[in-house]
């Protein structure tokens, strides 16, 4: 998962200010073509740039700067002019120039342009922890963790990355100056548990220069949960001797073909089956121990799988041996009287309650999202119209929290996710 950051606008502003161009020419001179030169300063005295190494990624071709830092490019055609710029000592900086042409009839006009590319010297340090807490709440250096350090994107590259050490602890120390940068921590799996940076850390500025240490301070991770997706299943298509497959885009672990966590049924008797998973841990297979089905016979299956990353998700189906799918499996309506209460003994505890659904509905499955994530994420699932929610389980970044209820049948179809309305509380 990569993070997309917002900059401020004065900065943003600035940098596209300096690094993009289009000009129409008014001149009265008619010709086709036009000259393009780059003019490298330093963004912080405004003094040109020598030696700067001005390649054009539209020719593929590269040319020094002169000692006023010039580059000169002539008679380039009409469209976009893709430039990078770099100097030992400076950040390598990214600029397009547009040639346009205003004329009458077929007279084309083009102008010459000057560009002036503002570089930024390298050398800030920036310097941080990466934590997270386990499932017995001790606060742990989370080791080997991928960092970023996300820049404006006229620089390149625009994403830089590191490793965290045995100590949790990370240094960025070729940073540019003068800009805002942004530090996160994506995804990560810490022992088979799933987690994620709390907030984006920004840093730098203006007042910035080469040789300063930031200290970016700690960024904790939060534990987060995936659905698991099925993605497939063969229960259509099945004769005699065939295996009942499920796959699923989530990496399963073991427990997930542990025969007590699977259930086949024919006219209200237990079959005993085998089930395997196979070798890239994504598809669970399901056999009959006396290695054949009953031709024409119905049978249901359910089971519950479990990913690395330690969700679970139950699946269910029926089939006909040499005939179709015949799972009952309309899709149940959304929940209605959703709310969230304070418990009234304990502060750090909420009640998620609901209005029981309406038909064929076996559990309820719960979504989560806050306001360090954008998409609801697959939380828990009960038999009950109502659930109670353990503040202290959210991370002091956490601030706001929105749940949303989804019916499930009982061949495992959910109620349509568009249609759910969802709550949200705000913790103190």
């Amino acid at each position: 998962m990569r993070l997309k950051y917002a900059f401020s606008l004065v900065t943003a502003a600035a940098l596209l200010a300096a690094c993009d161009s289009t000009v129409t020419n008014t001149n009265d001179d008619a010709k086709a073509e036009g000259n393009i030169t780059i003019m490298v300063v330093d963004n912080h005295s405004g003094a040109a740039l020598s030696g700067a190494t001005v390649y054009s990624v539209t020719d593929d071709k590269a040319v020094v700067g002169d000692s006023l830092g010039r580059s000169v490019w002539k008679k380039r055609a009409l469209g976009d002019h893709s430039f990078q710029v770099s100097k030992d000592g400076y950040a390598t900086v990214h600029t397009q120039v547009t040639l346009a042409e205003q004329g009458q009839g077929d007279v084309p006009r083009v102008g010459d342009v000057v560009q002036t590319v503002p570089m930024y010297k390298s050398g800030v340090l920036a310097k941080g922890i990466v934590l997270y807490n386990d499932d017995k709440g001790k606060l742990n250096a989370a080791s080997k963790v991928t960092v970023y350090a996300n820049l404006p994107p006229e620089f390149v590259p625009s994403e830089l990355s590191t490793q965290t050490n045995d100590k949790g602890e990370y240094t960025f120390d070729n940073l540019p100056e003068g800009v805002e940068i942004a530090i996160s921590v994506g995804q990560e799996l810490i022992d088979s548990k799933k987690y994620v940076g709390d907030a984006v850390h920004p840093i730098g500025g203006a007042s910035y220069r080469s040789g300063d240490l930031i200290n970016v301070g700690a960024i904790n991770l939060v534990k987060t949960a995936a659905q698991i997706v099925k993605v497939a299943d063969n229960t259509s298509e099945i004769d005699t001797v065939s295996d009942v497959t499920f796959t699923f885009a989530a990496e399963l672990e073991a427990d997930s073909v542990n025969v007590s966590k699977w259930t086949v049924t024919k006219g209200g008797n237990d079959v005993l089956v085998t089930v395997a998973l196979s070798s890239d841990k994504r598809t669970v297979s399901v056999s009959p121990y006396t290695e054949k089905w009953t031709k024409g016979a119905t049978y249901s299956v359910r089971g519950t799988v479990y990913s690395v990353d330690g969700s679970s998700s139950t699946v269910s189906a029926s089939f006909t041996v040499g005939g179709g799918f015949t799972s009952s499996s309309a899709r149940p309506g959304n929940v209605d009287g959703l709310k969230i209460t304070e418990d009234p003994d304990y502060t750090y505890y909420i009640h998620l309650s609901w209005n029981e659904a309406k038909g064929d509905v076996y559990r309820y499955n719960i979504y989560l999202k806050t306001n360090l994530v954008n998409d609801f994420a697959f939380y828990t699932s009960t038999a009950d119209t109502t659930y109670r929610i353990d503040l202290d389980d959210f991370s002091s970044s956490v601030t706001d929290v929105y749940y949303i209820v989804l019916p499930v049948n009982d061949d495992g179809v959910e109620a349509d996710i568009a249609g759910a309305r969802s709550v949200k509380y705000t913790i103190e």
